[in-house]
């Protein structure tokens, strides 16, 4: 809405009609502006300041952002899913018997594995990837070896356990660690039972 200045008469916007007085007719005191119903430019008009539902508005953004983001799934450089991680041999005669444990590389980037080792001195195992056979690993003294999985690719890990290496009939479980780059389970765990007989 516009007013006229009651100086000059110019057509003024109403909410700028104060700064206009104020700047081109300096001649009239301040003191008449209220009995002109001139706005004074000093005061701030009444009611919430603009950068408040501005505020309100960025908040409300940079939450609802946070909230995707630690919702959405990260698949990381490499994952190592497989799909069992347990098993059961059963009865084993005094011989060497193996399982194998294929697992898959689910992330985005290749899959770094950085050591293998075994939790008894009677098993023993290596890597089979893209069907290249790593060295064997055991309990202890094991070689400096690392090997790379590409993403959605498999690799197999075998299994080998000796009930020769016990001087008594063994029931139990033995596990192979698997060390890797995946940050969600750097050290993955395969078990096996056994009941010598």
């Amino acid at each position: 809405m516009r007013r006229r200045c009651p100086k000059c008469g110019q057509p003024i916007k109403e909410a700028n009609l104060g700064e206009h007085v104020a700047r081109l007719h300096p001649e009239i005191p301040r003191r008449k502006y209220a009995s002109l119903n001139i706005p004074d430019p000093r005061r701030r008009p009444q009611g919430r300041p603009l950068w408040i539902p501005l505020a309100v508005v960025l908040i409300a953004a940079l939450v609802a952002g946070a909230v995707y983001l630690a919702s959405v799934p990260r698949e990381g450089p490499g994952r190592l899913t497989a799909d069992h991680a347990f098993y059961d041999f059963g009865f084993v005669p005094q011989s060497v018997v193996e399982h194998s444990f294929p697992f898959t590389n689910q992330g985005d980037e290749a899959l770094t594995i950085l050591s293998v080792w075994t939790s008894c001195g009677c098993t023993s195992a290596h890597l089979l990837i893209g069907g290249v056979e790593s060295p064997h690993f055991g309990m202890h003294d094991n070689p400096a070896w690392t090997g790379r999985v590409a993403p959605g690719a498999s690799a197999t890990l075998v299994v080998l356990y000796d009930a020769t290496e016990h001087p008594d009939l063994y029931v139990g479980e033995r596990s192979v660690f698997v060390r890797t780059d995946d940050p969600g389970n750097p050290e993955f765990e395969f078990r096996i039972r056994v009941t010598e007989g």
